[in-house]
């Protein structure tokens, strides 16, 4: 072989070897490793109290003596005035029966006539409202487990009514004008026969508030102007003792707006909840929202001993109207942010140039927290501001605009792909496409 022969072998090993060493290269830098992602989606916790809370409340006992059959003219709940009408006697069960059934179809005409109205100004998605009568079916087994067949069929009224929305949203239905017309023609059947019954007597409540139509014996076991002596042994259950129901009592009325709850509590969270901003309730079994109150009372022997906590509020409806001992969280402190496990934070050192007074510049190292992301196939290190810490996850901020160490590195976002579960992570690291 000549010597060029040579010369160009020699250049074809080299330009071989470079193309191996390249090749080990790519594959060294680039990881076929499985990661598994999940998107950052932003959420809502709470700092809070868990504890066990008893209503108080001004109420005014409704008693009927005489024979009939009662029919009630108003929910549980619903507000009354003085000398209102909040259920008639009537002479036979027929007429009695026949008059619910009409508030019923009232109720029905009434809830319909409101969707069809407000038909292009729904907000609610499905999802949402298949999750209201999830609830509500919830609800709904434990008013029958209680023998609260009333509560019961209020909470199907309920399911009606989201079944309807439903169809609304999802253009199953458009018009109801003809079921409201069916509707008010059987309630105008209804109404003739009705008026051949007779109605021997109104029951009128004393007293303006929220009527309620049983009575559970805890009406006057603790008296609102009694509330700010409550000492933590008061509120144990063998304190707090109900009285024998009369078979007279038809019923009772929760006088004027404001309601009490009374919890025990320990010193430590006596003192969060006195310094908190802005205190709700959480109480599952009443609504979905949360529910403002105020701080009314705290009544503590000394400050390192149990205390009773005293909120008031005005929120009510059928289920706050029935309630007396409760298990409630009371929230302190809301935070809205990004969720991330805790087995997705990472550390890392950042450097960053400043000037110094001088002008001089200089170098400054900070460790940060983080998470790493997976943008196409390349990981990335974005930093978090860390607001809430719970047992197994942190809640990152969600303000753009809050400065990262670094221009360099960017803020965790909403839907970025944050990697959960992936060897030997670092920023620019390259992993397969189909990881």
């Amino acid at each position: 072989m000549d010597k060029s022969g040579l010369i160009r072998k020699g250049i074809m090993i080299i330009l071989t070897l470079f193309v191996i060493i390249y090749v080990i290269y790519v594959i060294g830098s680039a990881s076929f490793t499985q990661v598994k992602t999940m998107t950052a989606k932003e959420t809502e916790v709470y700092d809070e109290v868990n504890v066990k809370g008893f209503m108080v409340r001004d109420e005014t006992l409704i008693d009927y003596d005489g024979e009939g059959i009662i029919s009630y003219a108003v929910e549980d709940g619903e507000k009354v005035s003085v000398g209102q009408a909040v259920a008639g006697v009537y002479d036979s069960v027929a007429s009695a029966g026949t008059t619910q059934e009409l508030k019923k179809i009232d109720a029905q005409i009434e809830a319909l006539t409101r969707l069809q109205t407000n038909a292009e100004t729904l907000t609610q998605t499905p999802d949402e409202i298949d999750g209201n009568i999830s609830d509500n079916l919830i609800q709904i087994r434990l008013a029958l487990n209680s023998g609260d067949l009333t509560g019961a069929e209020g909470f199907s009224d309920d399911i009606l009514y989201n079944i309807n929305e439903r169809q609304l949203l999802t253009g199953k239905t458009t018009d109801y004008s003809d079921k409201i017309k069916e509707l008010e023609a059987k309630r105008d059947e209804l109404k003739k026969t009705v008026s051949t019954g007779k109605k021997s007597k109104e029951i009128n409540s004393k007293t303006a508030g929220y009527f309620v139509s049983y009575a559970d014996g805890y009406e006057n076991a603790i008296p609102t102007e009694k509330l700010t002596e409550l000492m933590p042994e008061d509120l144990d259950s063998d304190n707090i003792k109900a009285v024998s129901v009369s078979d007279k009592t038809v019923g009772k009325t929760i006088d004027g707006v404001t309601w009490y709850v009374a919890c025990r509590v320990s010193a430590e969270d006596a003192l969060k909840i006195k310094n908190a901003d802005r205190l709700k309730l959480d109480i599952p079994v009443v609504s979905n929202e949360k529910i403002k109150v105020d701080l009314y009372s705290i009544n503590q022997k000394s400050q390192s001993e149990d205390a009773v906590i005293i909120l008031s509020g005005t929120y009510m409806n059928r289920e706050m109207s029935r309630l007396r001992r409760e298990d409630i969280s009371i929230i302190l402190e809301t935070y809205t942010g990004l969720y991330i496990p805790k087995s997705a934070v990472h550390e890392s050192e950042l450097t960053r140039t400043v000037e110094d007074e001088s002008g001089e510049e200089k170098e400054e190292k900070q460790t940060v927290p983080g998470v790493y992301i997976k943008i196409g196939n390349e990981v990335l290190f974005k930093q978090i501001s860390i607001i809430y810490s719970g047992e197994d996850y942190v809640v990152s901020s969600l303000d753009k605009d809050e400065e990262t160490f670094t221009d360099d590195v960017g803020m965790l976002q909403a839907y970025d792909e944050i990697i959960v579960e992936g060897a030997n992570l670092y920023d620019g690291k390259i992993i397969s496409r189909n990881a």
